[in-house]
């Protein structure tokens, strides 16, 4: 898993670097979006992976799939990894592609889970309060997680930020038995 995880990378930092030297960054990342939605479908994802398929009917199936919609820039690197046996790292690789370029963009991505859903003023709120944590502009991504009784957690990369009442319940539990 940790090969598949360092080829994915490797890949993404390709793109990246292509789509930075071209000024193509935003098309490479809507290629790859697109590319990586496609063989989200397991019929596809299952013919890229089978071995005893030959790489010309791999390689027809997806252009054929992928039409016009992307660059045939984008869609040589994805058949580059299928014809390297790496067909399975490249969801991994659209993803850290975007990781990349939300980096490079100065855009942090934080995964934002609260008890109840958040309305759009404190949506704002909780964006312009991670940014002046980051210093970054924030992406988020919003779970409804009934199990945190009340309050948010925040993770940002490696970083959590939890002020959720089950927390602080487990943090007084433990103060309490610590005694």
């Amino acid at each position: 898993m940790a090969r598949r995880e360092t080829v994915a990378r490797r890949y993404a930092e390709a793109a990246l670097e292509i789509g930075r030297a071209d000024g193509t960054l935003d098309a490479w990342e809507r290629d790859l979006a697109l590319l990586g939605e496609l063989l989200g479908h397991a019929e596809l994802r299952r013919l890229l992976e089978h071995p005893a398929i030959p790489f010309a009917r791999k390689e027809k199936v997806m252009q054929q799939v992928a039409g016009a919609d992307a660059s045939r820039e984008a869609l040589a690197l994805v058949l580059l990894m299928v014809r390297r046996g790496r067909p399975g790292a490249i969801g991994r690789m659209v993803e850290h592609f975007g990781e990349l370029l939300r980096r490079e963009r100065g855009i942090a991505l934080a995964e934002v889970r609260t008890a109840l859903p958040l309305d759009d003023e404190q949506r704002r709120a909780v964006a312009a309060r991670l940014a002046e944590l980051t210093g970054d502009r924030v992406e988020m991504n919003e779970t409804v997680d009934e199990s945190l009784i009340g309050g948010i957690a925040v993770r940002i990369g490696d970083r959590l930020y939890d002020a959720s009442v089950r927390s602080r319940l487990e943090r007084l539990r433990a103060r309490m038995t610590a005694v």
